[in-house]
């Protein structure tokens, strides 16, 4: 066996995950090379330290962390749905400056078409304004040419 592949098997062959054929050849490599034997030395050190010492969770550390989690999700949602909202007025934008790119128009027909629909609103607004106090003209003259005779 060489050194890279035992190397990456330390680990299993320490904690006895390997088969018996893994763990016979593991163990003659390990007799033969002092690397890899040094490797495996500090992953018992490190393992031993780690078994002999005990740390206790406190009581609300799983509320706590699914309400770390819960606040994650939350605030993920909400700049989801932000930038869903501007990404849909990106796309329109770009509908809309593609089609006035590519569409056959001429700025001063454009302008022209504008203020002539703006005209057309005025008059329809207008007019009945305009007849009304042309009406109301036509009554007081009447009511005062009336009230003088």
């Amino acid at each position: 066996m060489e050194c890279k592949e035992v190397l990456s098997k330390v680990d299993k062959y320490f904690e006895s995950r390997l088969s018996d054929i893994e763990k016979y050849n593991i163990k003659k490599h390990l007799e033969r090379c002092s690397k890899c034997k040094q490797e495996y030395e500090d992953m018992s050190f490190t393992f031993s330290i780690l078994d002999s010492h005990y740390v206790d969770a406190p009581d609300d550390l799983a509320d706590k962390i699914m309400m770390k989690i819960s606040s994650f999700e939350n605030s993920k949602k909400r700049s989801t749905k932000v930038l869903r909202n501007l990404g849909a007025s990106f796309v329109a934008a770009g509908i809309m400056i593609t089609l006035l790119n590519f569409s056959n128009y001429n700025p001063k027909i454009l302008a022209r078409g504008l203020f002539r629909s703006a005209f057309e609103i005025n008059q329809v607004v207008t007019n009945p304004i305009t007849k009304l106090t042309e009406s109301l003209r036509y009554v007081s003259d009447l009511y005062i040419n009336d009230s003088n005779k």
